[in-house]
């Protein structure tokens, strides 16, 4: 296992992230042209209230344990698209300058399949 990146290889791309317990590194899908109005009016997002944000899990913890020491396992997997509500309080990281997100598993909303 190389040391510099915990086993993570991602191609060339190395994940500097090892999530812990049952969080997961998220990286947001990007936001397209879906809020500019046919006029060409570029909105905030706040105006998109109550909407789900896409992303893709990038790296995945290992799960929590139970008060009976059993390990529950995370059930998402690197490479799903998923579904979660972005909130204010979310904590951001950057990656090689792209944003990602930290999130528990708990803010998964579904997993999106094709």
């Amino acid at each position: 296992m190389d040391e510099k990146n915990n086993g993570n290889n991602r191609g060339n791309n190395q994940m500097k992230l090892k999530p812990v317990n049952d969080k997961i590194v998220v990286k947001p899908k990007e936001k397209e042209e879906e809020y500019k109005t046919d006029s060409g009016i570029i909105l905030p997002d706040l105006v998109e209230g109550g909407s789900l944000d896409e992303g893709t899990v990038i790296a995945v913890g290992d799960g929590m344990y139970s008060t009976t020491g059993t390990l529950i396992p995370v059930i998402v997997e690197e490479g799903n698209k998923i579904l979660y509500h972005q909130h204010g309080g979310m904590p951001e990281y950057k990656v090689d300058g792209e944003t990602v997100y930290i999130m528990s598993q708990n803010e998964v909303l579904s997993i999106v399949e094709e």
